[in-house]
C-alpha cells in the first residue's frame, strides 16, 4: 500500500504496524537497524517506535534486540477464536497429513498475498514448514490460486491487474500457471502447483468457503516430491483434498 495515496491516513500507526509485521520466524531478534532495514523506515523513527510498543508490552527488548511480546496475540486472537472453520478441518487436517507424509494448511487473502491460519503436518517433519501467519504471494502458491477462484469475475480481474503492477517479473513466471490453476479448478475442483513456491515440493490447492464478511478460505497440502508417485498429485491428492473441503463446507453449514 502507497500511504502516500491517502492523506487521511495516521502515518505513524501504519509505520508502528510495519514494524510489528517486519517479525518474522526466521527473524525472530531484530535490531533497530535491521528493522529499519526491512521496512524502509529510518532509524530514528524505528527508535521511537520500537521503544512506544515495548513500554505498550508489544515488543520485549533483549540487550539491543527485540522480539514480539505475547501480548501481540491478543490482536489476533479474536479473529481465530470464531473461526468455526479451523475447529471442524483441525482433525481431518492433521489425519491427511499424517497418512501423505506432507502439510495441509487453511490460509485466507490478505491484498496480493496469501496468510496461512492453520498448519497440520506429519510429525517428523523433516522440511521446513510454513505456519501460522505465513505469508506468501498469492502467484505461484497452490493455495493462493484457490483463494483466487472464490473472487468474482470483476475481482479477479482486479487482483490480476494489481498483482501485474506490483509484481511485473513474478507474473512473467507464474502468470500462465497461474491463470491456469484458477481454470482447473473450475473443472476438476482442485489445482497443482509443482515446486513453483516451495522447492522440493509438490501441492495441491482447494477453495473452502467464502463467508458472510466477504472473507476467502481455501485449503492445500503439500507433499515432498520424494514422497510421492508418478502422477499422484493429480490423480490422488487433489480429489482427497477436495472431498475433504467438501466435508468441512458440510460439516459448516450444519452448525450454523
Amino acid at each position: 500500500m502507497n500511504t502516500t495515496e491517502d492523506p487521511d491516513l495516521a502515518t505513524t500507526l501504519v509505520k508502528g504496524l510495519k514494524v510489528l509485521e517486519a517479525f518474522r520466524p526466521a527473524r525472530a531478534l531484530m535490531t533497530n537497524a535491521a528493522i529499519a532495514t526491512e521496512t524502509g523506515i529510518n532509524r530514528s523513527t524505528v527508535t521511537r517506535l520500537t521503544y512506544t510498543l515495548t513500554r505498550l508490552g508489544y515488543l520485549k527488548q533483549e540487550k539491543s534486540k527485540f522480539r514480539l511480546s505475547w501480548r501481540a496475540l491478543m490482536l489476533v486472537n479474536p479473529l481465530l477464536a470464531n473461526l468455526k472453520i479451523l475447529h471442524i478441518a483441525r482433525p481431518a487436517m492433521q489425519a491427511l497429513a499424517q497418512d501423505l507424509g506432507g502439510t495441509v494448511s487453511i490460509g485466507t487473502i490478505d491484498q496480493t498475498h496469501f496468510v496461512y491460519l492453520e498448519t497440520c503436518r506429519v510429525n517428523e517433519n523433516i522440511w521446513t514448514t510454513p505456519d501460522l501467519g505465513t505469508i506468501g504471494p498469492l502467484l505461484p502458491a497452490a493455495i493462493g490460486q484457490a483463494l483466487c477462484a472464490l473472487l468474482s469475475a470483476e475481482e479477479l480481474a482486479a487482483k490480476v491487474k494489481e498483482m501485474r503492477r506490483l509484481f511485473p517479473d513474478l507474473w512473467k513466471k507464474h502468470g500462465a500457471l497461474f491463470s491456469q490453476g484458477v481454470a482447473d479448478i473450475g473443472r476438476r475442483g482442485f489445482c497443482v502447483a509443482k515446486g513453483t513456491w516451495i522447492a522440493g515440493t509438490h501441492s495441491a490447492g482447494v477453495p473452502l468457503i467464502r463467508d458472510d464478511n466477504g472473507e476467502c478460505f481455501a485449503i492445500n497440502c503439500r507433499v515432498p516430491i520424494y514422497r510421492l508417485s508418478p502422477n499422484q498429485i493429480e490423480e490422488e491428492i487433489g480429489p482427497r483434498l477436495a472431498s475433504l473441503a467438501a466435508n468441512i463446507r458440510g460439516q459448516l453449514r450444519y452448525i450454523i
